[in-house]
């Protein structure tokens, strides 16, 4: 009985001490969201967005539907990067900046080109 005591006793004392999950550090009630097209304005489909806040490790990531949309809600303010990847593309990124929580930012508009071969 003792040896169970003890244990719950250290893994609690080990949940406390390790530091906040990334992705806890991270979100907030800010949301992004845009499209993605080819250089010829057609919509690209399964391009991954990998979106990073300033100053914390981790990420947050979402994928673009049939009609190049992509949203990213949960965010805190802060300064975001994001990352836009769709093989057989040039990945290409941008920064945006929550000034608050409920920022209301524009859509952005990303425009993927065609990798040289």
């Amino acid at each position: 009985m003792k040896s169970v005591g003890r244990c719950a006793a250290l893994a609690a004392i080990v949940l406390l001490s390790a530091p906040a999950a990334p992705s806890a550090q991270m979100r907030g009630l800010g949301r992004i969201k845009g499209t993605v097209n080819d250089d010829t304005g057609a919509p690209l489909k399964g391009v991954a967005v990998r979106a990073t806040l300033s100053g914390y490790d981790g990420a947050i990531e979402e994928m673009s539907d049939d009609k190049g949309a992509w949203a990213i809600a949960g965010m805190a303010r802060g300064e975001w990067h994001l990352a836009f990847y769709a093989p057989g593309y040039t990945p290409t990124g941008a920064k945006v900046l929550l000034a608050a929580e409920l920022s209301n930012v524009p859509p952005i508009a990303i425009v993927l080109k065609k990798a040289a071969k």
